[in-house]
Formats: C-alpha cells, structure tokens, sequence
C-alpha cells in the first residue's frame, strides 16, 4: 500500500510504475477560469509566479526548433513560454461558427452555420437508441471529454461525438435531448506531473511524423492508447510539420532565386557604371535645358516681327 501511494503521490521522476496524475476536467459550477489557470499554471513549480517575475523571466531555447535554427534569432524567438492557456488551448477555429441563445457566461456556444444561423442535429441521420453515422458514443474507447452546458440545465457530457482529422482537428457533440450540434477544437488531455512537463528535442518527435521509417508501428501504438484526443494532436503535428517543411522549402528556393537576381542587378549596375551613364544623361538634361531656352527665345523673337 505504501509503494502505491508513493507511485501516485510521490515525487514524478520517471521511475518504473509511476503514475501520472491527469489534470482534472472543469466543473464550472466549482472552477472559475482564473482557478483552472493557475491549476495549469503550477505544474512543475509550488506557487505561481506574478505577472511582472514572469516577464523578467528569460525565454526558453524552446524544443521544437530545428537544429540548425538559434533559437533567440527570427521566428524561432517566440516559444510558449510566456503562452497564456488560451494561446495554448484556444476556444476558436478558422472553420467554426458559434451562437449563442442567453446572455448566460456558462451556457456552452453551439454550431452555426457560414452564413450564421443555427445548425440542427436533423440534417444527421438519426435512429432512435443508436449513433447518428460517422458519430460513436462518448463512452469507452471514443470517449472525449466535451461537457455541455444548456441555459438552465445542469453540465451534461454529450452523447455522441465524431472526431474530424482536419489540418486542425475538431470534435462534433450531439445529444440526445436537444436539437443543437456542438463543435469545438480539439486537443490532447494535458496530464500533470509534480516535477513539469517533459521537453522534446527535435531528433525524439522525428518518430510522429508523417513520411519516417516505422511510421505503422507508431500508430499501431497510438491506436493502442485508445484515445481520440492524443490521435488528433499528433494529426495536427504531423500536418503542421510538412506545412513548415514546404513553407521552409519555399523559403529557401526563395532565397537561391533573390541571390540569381540579386546577382543580375549587380551586372548591369557595373555595365552602368562602365558606360558612365549617369554623366552622360545627366549631361542630356543640360542639353534640354539649352533647346528649351533656345526655343523660347525664338518664339519671342517671332512674336515682335509679327
């Protein structure tokens, strides 16, 4: 019994048969935002820092940037370190539309459609007792915390959820007794640990990706944690990561064409220079001047023979 408080309760240092605390959902009736906050906000240390001893703080190297990237210079200088929960986690996405129908702070937002009004569970399938298609129930192996909260209900998990793999994932909630279709991005379930989160280098998250050697095998493991949400974080990794890789491919043909360029433009700056053609045109607009004035006068001159 006391190895096994100790592997719960005990100091988090990797050893074997450790088990990681997850961090519990909120329960809005009981966490305000500022409490779940900083419940995020001390894993890793007791008390939380003020605002003012956290922008003092230096930045991280970060972890995700390539080895060949410094991580003070250009964009790699901006890491989570100073990452609110809602930068981390954010509650809107670019392919999600929202209404709400009260003025209550927590009723949960529901779907709606590009041009703004309500979406309804009708335009599913729907059999009595069973999973709309393409949705599962919210229990077992599909289970994803999505906890919705009706004007003058109490908070209820939904019924059926359906997880869209999109570039960045999102999960749609029905339920049972209404008729309003919830959606909303979806992230891995953070799991709190007394002495912080781990940090990766670059060379360990090589193994997510999407074109690597043993690519089956880790989704094989992954399908094996049977857990949705973690499923779609390393989605949302592996799309990130060959969109930077195109745009960093992109980046660099960009700067081997501006050096051919670049280069061009020097050419004919010498070919310039050797001709002296600034001299030669600034010597033409002495020259006009001279034909404007000789033209003048003689047009003076006409006018008094005239």
């Amino acid at each position: 019994m006391h190895n096994i408080d100790k592997d719960i309760w005990g100091p988090k240092d990797g050893h074997e048969g450790e088990i990681p605390l997850p961090v519990p959902f909120q329960e809005p009736k009981y966490i305000t935002k500022g409490h779940l906050e900083g419940m995020l906000d001390v894993e890793g240390r007791t008390i939380r820092k003020s605002r003012h001893q956290e922008k003092r703080q230096d930045g991280s190297a970060g972890s995700t940037a390539l080895v060949s990237t410094l991580a003070t210079c250009s964009l790699w200088s901006r890491t989570t370190s100073h990452m609110s929960i809602d930068d981390l986690y954010p509650a809107e996405h670019p392919f999600i539309h929202v209404l709400k129908e009260s003025d209550d702070l927590e009723e949960t937002p529901f779907a709606a459609t590009m041009t703004g009004f309500p979406l309804y569970k009708g335009s599913y399938c729907i059999r009595h007792n069973m999973a709309p298609l393409g949705f599962q129930q919210n229990k077992g192996d599909h289970f994803v915390s999505f906890p919705i909260k009706a004007p003058n209900e109490e908070v209820r998990q939904v019924e059926y959820v359906q997880v869209i793999l999109h570039p960045n994932p999102i999960v749609i909630g029905l339920r049972d007794n209404s008729q309003k279709v919830y959606m909303q991005p979806l992230y891995a379930v953070p799991i709190f640990h007394y002495n912080g989160k781990p940090v990766y280098k670059a060379q360990e998250l090589e193994m997510l990706k999407m074109d690597v050697e043993g690519k089956a095998q880790t989704d094989c493991m992954i399908h094996h944690l049977h857990d949705p949400s973690l499923t779609a974080e390393v989605h949302h990794f592996r799309m990130m990561s060959q969109k930077l890789a195109r745009l960093e491919e992109a980046i660099a043909e960009s700067k081997d064409r501006w050096g051919e360029i670049a280069a061009a433009q020097c050419k004919t700056i010498w070919r310039l220079e050797m001709a002296d053609a600034l001299a030669q045109i600034k010597d033409q607009d002495e020259g006009l001047l001279d034909d404007v004035m000789r033209s003048f006068g003689e047009s003076a001159q006409r006018g008094r023979c005239a």
